[in-house]
């Protein structure tokens, strides 16, 4: 196939679909008022100093947040906080916190009560590529509890038993 047609985007696709990964829900705060964006596209970068990047779409209304404000959280989801990823994976546009369990972070930023994992970020960087931008940011703040997270497979979600491998 050749590069940039859509036979091999489909066909990278379907072979994404091969990865099973972890979901997050990253939230901004923007003069005031809150956003958040379900993503499966983030990882660490390194311990020294603790950075991670996040991978958003630019045609996202939380991407501008982001780009603007400089600073987000990224809240790892738990195993049972399915409705929190539908919530935020752009089904629903406004109050998209309402009713929902929250305690402030650093800049004012929500982080989802019963989330696996929270990071309090600022960022150092953003890359243009293709649709998405690549933010880099440095972690001021970590936490996390014990618990079985919220995995994407085969485009659903799933849980991940988190047995050892022998």
């Amino acid at each position: 196939m050749k590069r940039g047609t859509p036979a091999l985007a489909e066909e990278t696709r379907a072979a994404l679909r091969c990865v099973p990964t972890g979901v997050a829900v990253v939230t901004v705060v923007r003069e005031g008022e809150a956003r958040g964006i379900t993503i499966n596209a983030f990882t660490s970068v390194s311990l020294e100093p603790p950075t991670l990047l996040v991978c958003i779409n630019r045609q996202a209304r939380s991407y501008l947040y982001i780009a603007h404000s400089r600073r987000f959280a990224l809240n790892v989801l738990a195993a049972d906080q399915q409705e929190i990823a539908e919530r935020f994976s752009g089904k629903r546009r406004e109050r998209q916190f309402e009713g929902l369990a929250t305690t402030l972070g650093n800049g004012g930023i929500p982080l989802i009560d019963g989330a696996l994992a929270h990071f309090d970020c600022v960022v150092s960087a953003e890359h243009e590529v293709g649709s998405h931008s690549i933010f880099i940011a440095e972690i001021e703040r970590a936490s996390h509890r014990i618990g079985e997270p919220l995995g994407y497979f085969d485009g659903a979600f799933r849980t991940f038993a988190l047995e050892r491998v022998p």
